[in-house]
């Protein structure tokens, strides 16, 4: 029988395995050879949370022997795969009256097994690191740690022993354990780097030059501190009021010169014109000759004197002229 057919593993594994099962097959027909066959059914599937692999864990409906080991069970959270043929040669030989209807019919053999995941591994990482003073937004890339996997009689737990971290260059080592420092089953050393990452305001959606931004229109995203610019803005309030330049995409960072001040002033639209000389204040209409935002300084013509001044633009449709 080709034993590498149900379970992988090194080639002594395989040699000795195939030693069992052969010697298990030998002994169950001297046992069972005399008696009548007995009728038997396929299991689809079988979970075990035993070291051996039993004839009941394959079919149902067995009056006899369904007790008898006929090899080794997969490892914690494995499984392995009996095909048609491997099937059939266990069935005869402990006179089961069992065929297999089609070359592919198989069952599939899982070891029941307490896996802790590793998301949980990160969590317990980032947990130790903020304990050694690792402060801010981060994520962490770990080398060599994969999911966790326990007899099923433990619990889904593990500690965290030995971290060693480096400032310097945000690198770290650590030793993890499960289920506990007190009962290390299983030992593994990792090691990895810290990804610093920094919250930055996006618009939620497109928007154009003219739409003028609201609170509402942000939110807030986490980003690699290396991929941030210098010149990104960072504070949600710098957006509140401005409008893009040209076109801002939504979830894209934005710098200060994308961003400008919406125009409250038209060029060639009506506006009030307001002279201040000390404590005398003095309106009039006039006619901006460009367009800007508030603050910006621009031209206007005086529609009662048709002379051009310059003015700061204060307000909506509002230029004062110091």
């Amino acid at each position: 029988m080709n034993f590498s057919d149900i379970w992988p593993k090194t080639e002594l594994t395989l040699k000795i395995v195939l030693f069992t099962l052969v010697l298990s097959l030998s002994v169950c027909i001297l046992i069972v050879g005399a008696q009548k066959a007995t009728a038997a059914n396929l299991k689809e599937i079988s979970i075990i949370d035993r070291d051996t692999l039993k004839l009941g864990d394959l079919f149902d409906g067995l009056k006899h022997n369904a007790d008898y080991v006929i090899g080794p069970a997969p490892q914690p959270g494995q499984e392995m795969v009996l095909n048609a043929r491997t099937l059939y040669r266990i069935a005869s030989a402990m006179d089961l009256d069992w065929r297999p209807a089609t070359s592919a019919e198989q069952i599939t053999v899982r070891r029941a097994a307490t896996i802790i995941p590793e998301s949980k591994v990160q969590h317990a990482l980032r947990t130790a690191l903020t304990q050694e003073g690792v402060t801010g937004i981060f994520d962490i890339k770990v080398s060599g740690a994969k999911d966790i996997i326990l007899p099923d009689t433990l619990p889904q737990t593990l500690a965290v022993s030995n971290i060693r971290f480096n400032p310097q260059n945000d690198y770290f080592e650590a030793n993890l354990v499960a289920p506990s420092l007190e009962k290390p089953i299983r030992k593994i050393s990792v090691m990895g780097q810290i990804e610093r990452k920094i919250s930055v305001p996006v618009l939620k959606t497109t928007l154009q030059n003219g739409d003028v931004i609201g609170a509402g229109d942000i939110d807030m995203i986490e980003m690699p501190l290396v991929q941030v610019g210098k010149d990104v803005i960072l504070k949600p309030e710098t957006l509140v009021g401005m409008t893009p330049r040209r076109i801002a995409y939504g979830g894209k960072p934005l710098s200060g010169h994308d961003m400008e001040h919406p125009q409250i002033v038209g060029r060639g639209q009506t506006v009030t014109l307001i002279f201040n000389d000390g404590p005398l204040v003095l309106t009039t209409k006039g006619k901006a000759l460009h367009g800007g935002a508030k603050g910006d300084l621009v031209q206007v013509t005086n529609l009662n004197s048709s002379k051009s001044v310059d003015g700061i633009i204060t307000g909506a449709q509002e230029v004062t002229v110091r």
